[in-house]
């Protein structure tokens, strides 16, 4: 801990940091400790004052000052202007959306409100506020799937606020508008909150919905004013523009008052130096998690997967029951998606009433859901983005100072922030959300000519995919030609298109026997998802695939007692269809097109849950699988290949290398999963480039905007790259640098010092550096050793 008591710290919590330096397992997991001041509230009335009745209803529960960005964003509403609100969790982001809204439906009988929240729980928790503040004559209610048939026709005659979410909106608001009539033409606002959270397929999907939304409005005349809510975004305006598509103000500062908060950085200790083996980032966030309770301390403990969440629950359970206080495995409990609503509401209850010490969960808390006051937050490994962890810190300490733990997994972007922790000040990653995707473009024309017939205007609302799109549905029979184009076959589209799959061609996933519906599969990652032995997991819950039939359209599974999951292994072929873009490099040149990919899945992995350890691998014969998507690419020039050559770098394993770094510190540029991009590397050379290549690409058809995203950062991916696996302490290369668990053959070859040395030329750096840290020598290297542990 020696790191940790050189730094001037002055923090509530140093006693039990020093207790954690005396328990038993402690290695000098404490790398470094941050702690970040207090700061105080700045308030500001609104010109002019809210009305008298708001006012009281404030005071109600307490509120009797507006924070600043409040009364700006309160002001900016009134004056007719769409309004995004960026500021952290727990900055009273609710009262930003809820006093203009409460305002003007005060004042007008007849407008309406509709908020979208990215879950039902997080819905729930809103009406909880709303209801608080009165205003019973509003009626507001949620809308969503646990809304009972029998109620929903009293909530869309009555309420004038109504919460929903987006996927309701899709199903079951826009399909039957005729029902909403007078809702539609007296909408006045439309919130949306947690903005952050749409990205990636979802993001896309709900881009196309609002501006589904926003043609609806357009044909009922009436013109809502957008006010949305998201954690800290690096990219906040271009965000807007294509979710919403429309002009906004934004709201960024702070003003409201935030405890000072102590943040660990714990990273697990090595259990092979050499080969960079590290001890399992979910064991020592439990061990934590057990600490913490024991000294009464409520904790959120953070897990990346339901899994995961189910996991550490029942092992930090079974430690309590065999402890000397076995009274505490009451009193904590897992929170995840998947829950009964009775289930999650419990648990909030009991979470609000300070009657649980600890729960673990996945980022269904992340969320804005109120649950009272936590003392501390661990998060067992870094969640994906910068604003995603700050959600989950802030959940630390509302009131006063609190606690929090990152505890790094063996991932690359995970040990770059370690010995990197700069990198979570400087602002949030971008959200990459692209409108060029053919199949959800097409799949929400098509809701749209059903909702309200085309015509050519609607070229405004879709984009320039429009034209073409519609021209080919013409020609498939499923709207009419002429200048009115109506939807003509008897079912509507809505009810086979999803808003988390990308083709719209989905699958039942039947429990087999049960013949109970598990969820639903597209069918464009059937292979590598739900292959012969494949682990699903829903709920939590493992399940065995146990085939699929085409033409059932069903993937039928059957549930697993298992501790491992699978990954399934590919072999994978490139075509460049179309370069869009190009990128001059020192030593090569980057480019940005499409692309045409084969993939076929050869077997797969088992990999033990927890701990990550390969346990065994199984052949399949399946057969390929081809898909347009996006991608970026860099090719290298015969001076470089001559270069690797005189220095005795193996070529294919240099770019093999970096390809697995790239994409796995994508998240550090954009907000991206690794898992949701895949690449591969070309030698001596490609055939469409003739050179040398190496390609990372978006996994899913169509793309999904994380390689455009990714390659318009191009060199700052390289440069942070090149920074990862020059400062891993390993010899040879680890799955801290450019090893990857999802390499389909084996990690070999891979040249971590050859990837280095590729990067950097291409970036222009001095490369000596990097020569003397290699300590080339012929004895000493053996690329064929290079393979995961």
């Amino acid at each position: 801990m020696k790191k940790f008591l050189d730094q001037p710290v002055r923090s509530s919590w140093l006693s039990f940091l020093r207790q954690l330096e005396k328990a038993e397992g402690y290695k000098g997991q404490i790398v470094k400790v941050l702690m970040i001041a207090e700061r105080p509230s700045v308030f500001e009335d609104p010109d002019p004052p809210l009305p008298a009745a708001l006012q009281r209803a404030l005071q109600k529960v307490g509120i009797r000052s507006l924070y600043r960005h409040q009364s700006i964003a309160l002001q900016e509403v009134r004056k007719g202007n769409n309004v995004a609100i960026f500021t952290p969790t727990a900055s009273g982001k609710t009262l930003c959306y809820n006093l203009p809204v409460l305002e003007q439906l005060i004042q007008d009988p007849n407008t309406t409100a509709l908020y979208l929240f990215p879950t039902k729980a997080l819905a729930q928790d809103q009406l909880r506020k709303i209801n608080e503040l009165g205003f019973s004559e509003l009626f507001p209610a949620t809308y969503d799937g646990d809304t009972p048939v029998e109620r929903r026709r009293v909530v869309r005659d009555r309420s004038r606020i109504i919460l929903t979410n987006p996927d309701m909106l899709h199903t079951a608001i826009l399909p039957n508008h005729n029902l909403w009539v007078p809702f539609l033409r007296n909408l006045r606002f439309v919130v949306i909150d947690e903005l952050h959270t749409y990205r990636g397929i979802f993001g896309i999907h709900f881009a196309f919905l609002m501006r589904r939304l926003r043609r609806m409005c357009d044909f009922y005349q009436s013109q809502p004013i957008f006010i949305c809510t998201s954690a800290t975004l690096g990219n906040p305006k271009e965000a807007l523009n294509n979710l919403i598509g429309l002009p906004f103000t934004i709201v960024g500062e702070d003003a409201s008052p935030s405890p000072a908060k102590t943040v660990v950085l714990w990273n697990p200790p090595f259990l092979d130096l050499k080969a960079g083996v590290r001890a399992a980032s979910s064991k020592e966030a439990l061990k934590l998690l057990v600490l913490l309770v024991q000294n009464k301390v409520r904790t959120i403990l953070f897990t990346r997967s339901r899994a995961g969440a189910e996991l550490l629950f029942r092992y930090s359970k079974d430690i309590f029951l065999q402890s000397d206080d076995p009274d505490l495995a009451e009193k904590i409990s897992s929170y995840r998606a998947g829950y009964l609503p009775e289930e999650r509401r419990a648990i909030e209850k009991r979470l609000f009433e300070g009657d649980l010490l600890g729960v673990v969960a996945t980022s269904a808390l992340e969320l804005g859901i109120d649950v009272g006051e936590l003392d501390a937050a661990i998060l067992a490994g870094y969640p994906g983005s910068v604003a995603s962890t700050w959600q989950r810190a802030g959940r630390a300490g509302r009131k006063k100072e609190g606690l929090v733990f990152l505890v790094a997994t063996s991932n690359p972007v995970d040990q770059h922030i370690i010995r990197n922790p700069d990198f979570l000040f400087k602002g949030a990653e971008a959200v990459s959300v692209t409108l060029k995707n053919p199949y959800i473009a097409a799949a929400h024309i098509l809701c749209a000519a059903y909702e309200v017939p085309l015509n050519r205007d609607d070229t405004h609302w879709f984009g320039p995919l429009f034209q073409e799109l519609v021209d080919q549905f013409e020609q498939a029979g499923w709207i009419s030609k002429g200048e009115r184009k109506i939807w003509l076959p008897s079912k509507r589209p809505h009810d086979q298109i999803g808003l988390r799959t990308i083709t719209g061609q989905q699958l039942e996933i039947r429990e087999k026997g049960l013949r109970q519906l598990i969820g639903l599969a597209d069918r464009g990652r059937l292979y590598r998802t739900f292959h012969p032995g494949a682990i699903y997991f829903h709920g939590g819950v493992p399940y065995y695939c146990d085939g699929f039939d085409l033409d059932l359209k069903v993937v039928w599974v059957q549930r697993a007692d298992v501790d491992y999951y699978t990954i399934p292994i590919e072999n994978k072929e490139t075509q460049v269809l179309e370069t869009w873009s190009e990128k001059n490099l020192n030593q090569g040149k980057g480019y940005l097109g499409r692309l045409k990919v084969r993939e076929q899945v050869l077997g797969f992995k088992r990999v033990r849950l927890v701990t990550d350890q390969v346990l065994s691998a199984e052949l399949l014969d399946l057969p390929p699988e081809e898909y347009d998507t996006v991608g970026f690419w860099f090719t290298i020039d015969a001076k470089l290949v001559s270069q690797l050559d005189d220095k005795d770098f193996h070529l294919m394993g240099s770019l093999h290398a970096s390809e697995h770094s790239l994409i796995a510190l994508m998240p550090l540029v954009v907000s991206v999963d690794s898992d949701d991009v895949a690449g591969i590397s070309y030698a001596p050379w490609h055939r469409d480039t003739k050179l040398p290549t190496v390609f990372v690409y978006d996994g899913y058809p169509g793309g999904v905007g994380f390689a455009e995203g990714a390659f318009d950062r191009l060199k700052e991916l390289m440069k942070v790259t090149l920074q990862t696996i020059v400062e891993c302490p390993c010899e040879d290369g680890c799955p801290s640098c450019v090893q990857s668990p999802r390499c389909g053959s084996e990690n070999r070859p891979l040249d971590k010092w050859g990837a280095a040395f590729v990067l950097g030329l291409l970036l222009g750096d001095d490369i000596r550096p990097i020569l003397r840290k290699a300590k080339i020598s012929q004895k000493s290297r053996s690329v064929g050793r290079l393979r995961a542990p």
